[in-house]
């Protein structure tokens, strides 16, 4: 009798501790999926500067629209975000949520890019469905442009990483909205264990017997303000014009005049050939040299990208330096 009574006990016992493991993981699983995860793209081990210590999330960001009514339609059935309830204010508006943001419509005059480029602000939204986001925007009607200016972050995180898709579309008052595969991009910033080899930019000097060209380049540093243009002709006269290109560093300076607003944009094969020579093929006085045969001007050449199925180059401009500060 003692016997069957223990074993009964047992399997009793049993059956309750394997009940209460599964309510546990239950429970655990709803709390993980309904607690907010704090700090999202936040390195813990890094110093908070300034105001960092006593702020928390971004709450909201706030534009200013037209219509608030078309601008609701399109952000509720376009893009699917959700209304909700918004206390009276002095003004006309509409809040509605991203789910981890919210987007605040303000009745008022949109402030829009001046540019019809991709190089603008905008707001984006991701998607770990890139190529269904494309098909649903083509049923919805929605004109699409594909950028085609991206990076190769996806290489440096795992071999077999996607790569980083971006779609572009406007507003009923022209703001962007970007659509992309982003989780890409947040892994590549947050994490370390890259292949950082797949960096193949570099601008080191292996040559010691022009130390002296970087003396004299660091004191015109410290002191052009102060100087004319010929008394930079003269220090300019300090250093050797180099016999032959590096043609390592000509590669990596054509590279970046793909690069949007770079110093190099708009100069041609030949330009930086010579400014190379010039400067003894140091790039920081390459550079110095373009920027100073530029002038007050910064040119733009904005990347090229895909709308209506067909390959759109915008076209290059300038702007004042001024006017660019």
């Amino acid at each position: 009798m003692t016997t069957r009574f223990d074993f009964f006990s047992a399997f009793i016992g049993v059956i309750f501790g394997i009940t209460s493991f599964s309510f546990f993981l239950q429970w655990r699983r709803k709390q993980q999926s309904v607690l907010p995860h704090e700090h999202l793209h936040w390195n813990p081990l890094i110093e908070r500067r300034g105001l960092g210590d006593l702020l928390t999330r971004l709450n909201h960001i706030a534009i200013t629209v037209s219509d608030v009514g078309k601008s609701l339609s399109f952000y509720v059935d376009i893009l699917g975000l959700q209304q909700i309830r918004r206390p009276s204010f002095d003004r006309h508006g509409a809040w509605l949520t991203m789910g981890n943001v919210e987007l605040h419509l303000i009745k008022g005059i949109p402030t829009l890019p001046s540019v019809d480029n991709l190089q603008v602000s905008h707001l984006a939204l991701e998607t770990p469905n890139i190529n269904q986001v494309l098909t649903k925007l083509h049923e919805l009607n929605i004109d699409v442009r594909q950028n085609l200016s991206v990076t190769s972050a996806h290489k440096m995180i795992e071999k077999h990483k996607p790569l980083i898709t971006q779609y572009f579309f406007n507003d009923p008052d022209g703001y962007y909205i970007e659509l992309c595969n982003c989780d890409v991009l947040t892994e590549f910033s947050l994490y370390s264990n890259l292949m950082l080899n797949s960096f193949n930019y570099h601008e080191g000097i292996h040559n010691k017997k022009i130390f002296f060209v970087i003396q004299a380049v660091s004191h015109w540093k410290r002191l052009i303000r102060r100087y004319s243009s010929d008394e930079f002709d003269q220090i300019l006269k300090l250093i050797p014009r180099a016999n032959q290109i590096d043609e390592n560093k000509f590669e990596n300076l054509i590279k970046r005049r793909s690069i949007y607003g770079d110093i190099t944009q708009g100069f041609t094969d030949e330009d930086i050939r010579e400014a190379l020579l010039q400067s003894n093929n140091f790039v920081p006085l390459t550079i110095k040299l373009l920027a100073r045969q530029r002038g007050e001007r910064i040119f733009f050449r904005p990347p090229s990208f895909i709308e209506h199925g067909e390959l759109v180059d915008p076209e290059p401009f300038t702007m004042n330096l001024q006017e660019y500060n």
